[in-house]
């Protein structure tokens, strides 16, 4: 009898594909196989998406704002003389997806001069691989930055799944993966490990924004079609004050204005679909980036 074919996995029409409503989401367009990012005065990067792996494979807002307030507020250049600036600055993201959030902060430190090792993890393997692939085409201006991608799991211990570097980062980032009240407390228990005081260290960090420990910024949005979402922030931020940790809305520094950034389709060479997007704008309609830090 004749083997059996397998059968081809269902790639959904790429042409009215839409992951995510774009009354909350501007820059999702999950119909792109590539989409071309540029911050304000940055390299452009690109960010290959793969929608069959569902909400992960694509780009969204809270990816760019989040990557505009870290290259804002916390990557800024090196300072000369500093001997604290030598050393890299350690860069973890959780729940990377397409890893774009974290690939726009990479090409801000090689553009700067700015040491850094950065990690990009998610859970889904898919994720991993779709996150690798964009490492791999990054295209850095210096050899002072390095990056890595790994699978790794809320609620894992990070001594057992994570290097050790990267058990005591210098910066989390995590970009709208609240979807469900069920992450909220592994979420909060990871950076309870992750978040630890280190008084007598060197700090690495030359904003004012974050001077002397660690601390995350996690970017989200509420959606009205998505109730869960409200629900599982409180229950993070509940968590989160049980485990010493405080929750508090990230600040920019007084009188600088965010970031915007240029998306367009890589494949229609700037002549297709294109939009600027500006982390303000969002911002006014409720996009939140949270500081969390130990208290």
């Amino acid at each position: 009898m004749a083997a059996t074919a397998p059968a081809p996995e269902y790639i959904p029409s790429r042409r009215s594909l839409e992951l995510c409503p774009r009354s909350y989401d501007v820059v999702e367009r999950a119909e792109l196989d590539t989409l071309c990012v540029q911050l304000e005065g940055m390299p452009t990067v690109s960010i290959a998406q793969n929608p069959c792996i569902g909400i992960p494979g694509a780009m969204y807002d809270c990816a760019l704002a989040l990557a505009s307030f870290v290259v804002d507020e916390i990557i800024v250049t090196k300072r000369e003389g500093d001997p604290a600036a030598a050393r890299a600055m350690r860069i973890l993201e959780l729940g990377t997806g397409s890893g774009a959030c974290a690939l726009l902060v990479a090409a801000a430190c090689s553009s700067r001069g700015v040491p850094a090792r950065l990690l990009l993890t998610d859970r889904n393997p898919k994720s991993v691989d779709l996150a690798r692939c964009n490492a791999d085409v990054l295209q850095l201006s210096s050899g002072n930055v390095e990056i890595d991608v790994a699978r790794f799991a809320f609620g894992e211990d990070v001594g057992t799944y994570l290097p050790t570097d990267f058990a005591t980062p210098d910066v989390v980032v995590v970009s709208d993966v609240l979807y469900s009240p069920e992450s909220a407390v592994p979420l909060a228990r990871t950076l309870r490990q992750l978040l630890r005081h280190d008084d007598d260290g060197e700090s690495v960090l030359a904003s004012p924004a974050d001077r002397r420990q660690p601390a995350c910024y996690l970017a989200w949005r509420p959606r009205s079609c998505n109730p869960d979402k409200v629900t599982a922030v409180k229950a993070f931020i509940v968590e989160c004050g049980a485990l010493g940790l405080s929750v508090h809305d990230a600040s920019r520094s007084n009188g600088r204005a965010a970031s915007t950034a240029r998306v367009w389709d890589e494949a229609a060479g700037g002549e297709g679909w294109s939009q600027t997007y500006d982390p303000a704008n969002a911002a006014r309609e409720g996009l939140r980036i949270l500081k969390i830090e130990s208290t």
